[in-house]
């Protein structure tokens, strides 16, 4: 599902019918297709509907009602031919007497293989970024950099899977310079399928952490995983940048065939940083050297120690792209970040760092380092509202026990645990303050509906609040009752 979407070059139906294999039932070959639809829902006059499948819903049953909007065409899956007369007779209710009907065995494959072809066809510098962490502020990072001077296209919002990545391709034009992706796995082979369908020129690996743990067995296999990224770049003899600081960054150099370029904290690497100064919502100043060479001073816009290495891995690509270095820093530091991450926003006489958008043990020490730092430089008490973090697996209980840990071994003040496994949140910061005798608060709700009628008791002024939780928690709702 998603928004329709304007393709930006139209595409010959032959063209079409040749890269995806598959069946014209009506129309012309000579024909276009000018943009695609996979919502009937915000399908335009004159799109082509390609329904998707989802856990819930079949788009195919949707193709009447794109029709009802005037589409232009649609195709459809093969084990649903025995609706086509039904959507031949809804074609001629409609007066579309030149709908164009194709037949596929599989829509998402279909909508693939248009992407996959598209992007050669144009033939943008392609950009991809992996990571447990990181992925959509290092790209609202190199996006906002490469814009200053260049045609850039890039997967919107988390555009990040197969039907993102194909629908954002086709945003694509024929002048079109940069093309970004963020890429987002689940499990193995995933990576390599969105790579290669993007026909990567460049990749960075954030970094590897303990995030969608239930669908690997270890650490080193989400390291595998995301050192996929790698065999389209190989084949381009293009560059993958890796976080040297990152445990796993040499176990992915030895795997991989393309050349790697290192980033990070040591003066050793071809582009690294060294920070300088942090206000008192935890921003960070740092300086950006290439080797030995100072380069540029950037100041960042969002808080947290960890965006140090966003924002560097951006630098470094784009400097290695030939981007100048009064750009790079005017793109950082001026950069539109997405939504509820490490967001700032100030509540009459609180501050509450929005950090909603997802949850994993990695990120969620980060955002605690950052509460912590950002409350004692502006004088405030540090108040952690936590969520569930989610798909961690057999391992759940004691990485959610081991994040209770780390708040009392940082001494956030006051712990608000919300939903089944935060739980085990609660019980870890209880249990190791207890020990160490700390005065902290701590208070557990099972949901965020029992959090909501004690919320206006927990609170003070001058309380600086991290709210952060997997996204199917949707924990910005709390946000507004702050």
């Amino acid at each position: 599902m998603g928004e329709a979407e304007e393709m930006k070059e139209k595409i010959k139906v032959r063209d079409i019918l040749s890269w995806s294999g598959s069946r014209m039932i009506s129309g012309s070959e000579e024909s276009y297709i000018h943009n695609i639809s996979t919502d009937s829902r915000t399908l335009r006059r004159g799109d082509f509907f390609v329904p998707l499948m989802g856990e819930n819903y079949n788009g195919n049953d949707f193709i009447g009602t794109a029709l009802g909007k005037k589409a232009a065409g649609f195709v459809f899956e093969s084990n649903n031919i025995g609706n086509l007369e039904l959507w031949r007779k809804k074609a001629e209710d409609e007066n579309l007497k030149d709908v164009m009907i194709l037949e596929s065995g599989n829509n998402l494959d279909f909508l693939k293989k248009i992407a996959y072809n598209y992007i050669r066809k144009l033939k943008p510098y392609v950009i991809g970024i992996t990571g447990s962490t990181g992925k959509t502020t290092t790209k609202n990072f190199i996006v906002s950099v490469l814009s200053r001077g260049h045609r850039v296209e890039f997967t919107p919002k988390n555009y990040n899977t197969e039907i993102g990545v194909s629908k954002s391709i086709l945003e694509i034009k024929r002048d079109t310079e940069f093309f970004i992706a963020e890429m987002g796995m689940r499990g193995k082979d995933q990576i390599k399928v969105l790579a290669d369908m993007c026909n990567l020129n460049l990749g960075v690996i954030t970094g590897i952490g303990q995030s969608h743990t239930a669908f690997f067995e270890s650490l080193e296999g989400i390291a595998l995983a995301k050192a996929e990224i790698a065999e389209i770049i190989t084949k381009n003899e293009g560059v993958l940048f890796l976080n040297n600081d990152d445990e796993y960054s040499d176990f992915i150099e030895e795997k991989v065939g393309c050349r790697v370029i290192k980033f990070g904290r040591d003066s050793n690497l071809s582009f690294n940083f060294k920070e300088k100064e942090i206000d008192n919502m935890g921003r960070f100043t740092f300086s950006m050297f290439n080797g030995e060479n100072k380069v540029i001073d950037i100041k960042l816009s969002i808080p947290g120690y960890h965006n140090i290495y966003n924002a560097c891995s951006a630098a470094a690509v784009a400097l290695h792209l030939g981007v100048s270095a009064r750009d790079v820093k005017r793109g950082i530091e001026e950069a539109v970040i997405e939504k509820s991450r490490m967001e700032i926003i100030k509540k009459r006489d609180r501050v509450v760092i929005d950090d909603c958008y997802n949850s994993n043990p990695v990120s969620v020490k980060g955002a605690i380092d950052t509460l912590v730092l950002a409350s004692k430089k502006s004088g405030m008490r540090s108040v952690a509202i936590l969520g569930d973090m989610l798909e961690l697996g057999s391992d759940s209980q004691v990485l959610h026990e081991e994040i209770g840990r780390y708040l009392c071994e940082k001494n956030v003040e006051v712990l608000v645990a919300v939903g089944e496994f935060a739980k085990s949140i609660y019980d870890g910061y209880k249990n190791a303050c207890n020990s160490s005798k700390n005065k902290n608060e701590s208070y557990y709700f099972a949901s965020k509906k029992e959090l909501y009628k004690k919320i206006g008791s927990l609170f003070k002024a001058k309380d600086l609040i991290l709210v952060k939780g997997s996204r199917a928690k949707r924990m910005e709702d709390i946000i507004n009752l702050i």
